[in-house]
């Protein structure tokens, strides 16, 4: 799958932005910054699945576009349910940095509205 819608791309890169400074510390607070690069990883992961869920079913009709976003949504929601125990079971991150990480996606998101609002391209 090829991403080429830009504001994805643009949201993308500012989750990774947030990245760098935990993998700079990571040597340090090892819990908390494993707990965040994986809870922002499953965010984008579920972002980038959103997207790709959503352009399918554009071309689809009325119904089953609603069957079809259904479906994605709730095979998202126990995908992340499954990672999320998954991951706090074996893994044993910080919990809270991973619940935070999860949030990733769409404090990008609020932080390109922002950016955009206020210094327009």
């Amino acid at each position: 799958m090829m991403i080429e819608d830009k504001y994805l791309i643009k949201i993308l890169k500012i989750i990774a932005y947030t990245n760098v400074p935990i993998i700079i510390l990571g040597y340090w607070i090892l819990p908390q910054a494993l707990g965040w690069f994986l809870g922002s990883l499953a965010s984008a992961i579920r972002l980038i699945w959103l997207y790709d869920n959503v352009s399918k079913t554009l071309i689809l009709s009325e119904k089953k576009a609603k069957i079809a976003a259904a479906k994605g949504y709730y095979l998202r929601f126990f995908s992340l349910i499954v990672y999320a125990v998954t991951v706090v079971y074996f893994i044993k991150p910080d919990i809270v940095m991973f619940g935070m990480g999860l949030l990733a996606g769409q404090l990008a998101i609020f932080i390109n509205a922002i950016k955009e609002r206020f210094y327009p391209e």
